[in-house]
């Protein structure tokens, strides 16, 4: 039965106008032009990254925060504080940041809440060099020992980094995303997380195991503090954060003296690329 223009089907069929219509077939496409922008957002955000901007976290590529930095001046995407930091006591000396900040890009908007709390591996385990032994050894803090300041930085870190790949929609990429990206999987560093009688304790594998080697010498040190000179890393934590991020460590170094003649080498074979391509 036809009245009107429009077509009537019997029971409980779906009545469509010929103007209706017509707002269907718009919306397709303009969702199948939405798509081919993520698409293009998505290549364009991974072609400025590098290995070192990624890691391997249980089998899935997951973006550090200095590879969501570069992509958010890509984009001009700002972000501010919603509140202040806050702080918990978990107990047993233990603490941990809550973060909420508002990721904004054009007229897009997210907010996003992160935290980080003492107890993760990344600040309770340090490595130091031991004098009698001629070894470094793995070593346990105390609460009392780490630094709140680095706890309340880490979290900020991680909130900007989830910030970014949620407004962006860039999140769950696989790993075909980053080779099709020109990124090289084999050179992403590497977590794994095994059972313990504590729980889920995460590590880093492979080539990433702790270098028991000789101390790094002054000139090392020395080179490798110039170079983050020029890329423009002045705050300390950041410093040792860069370093410890190149060397794909489980904790951030206390101070660059820490760093074995080898894992300097690397780090000062890392640096060197990225001030040659600054």
């Amino acid at each position: 039965m036809e009245k009107d223009g429009t077509k009537t089907q019997k029971d409980h069929d779906l009545i469509v106008s010929p103007l209706e219509s017509d707002k269907l077939i718009s919306i397709a496409e303009m969702a199948e032009k939405r798509a081919e922008a993520i698409k293009k957002i998505k290549r364009q955000a991974l072609r400025i990254t590098n290995e070192r901007d990624w890691v391997d976290q249980g089998g899935k590529p997951y973006i550090q925060a200095s590879g969501a930095e570069k992509i958010a001046r890509l984009f001009g995407i700002s972000w501010r504080f919603i509140g202040e930091p806050q702080r918990f006591e978990e107990g047993n000396g233990h603490f941990r940041f809550d973060v909420s900040m508002e990721f904004v890009m054009g007229g897009s908007t997210v907010e996003v809440r992160g935290s980080r709390s003492s107890k993760d591996s990344f600040f309770t385990t340090r490595y130091q060099w031991d004098q009698e032994k001629k070894e470094r050894v793995k070593i346990e803090l105390p609460p009392t020992e780490i630094d709140k300041a680095d706890v309340m930085k880490s979290a900020i870190t991680n909130t900007i980094g989830n910030g970014i790949s949620r407004i962006l929609g860039i999140r769950n990429l696989t790993w075909e995303d980053l080779k099709e990206a020109g990124l090289d999987p084999s050179k992403i560093s590497k977590v794994e997380y095994s059972s313990s009688p504590k729980g889920k304790e995460k590590k880093f594998i492979s080539e990433n195991q702790p270098d028991l080697g000789e101390s790094a010498t002054e000139s090392q040190i020395t080179a490798i503090g110039k170079m983050l000179d020029r890329l423009g890393i002045k705050d300390d934590f950041q410093r040792h954060e860069k370093v410890s991020g190149i060397l794909a460590l489980d904790s951030v170094i206390t101070s660059m003296s820490n760093l074995t003649k080898s894992q300097a080498s690397k780090v000062i074979e890392a640096l060197q690329k990225e001030v040659k391509n600054d």
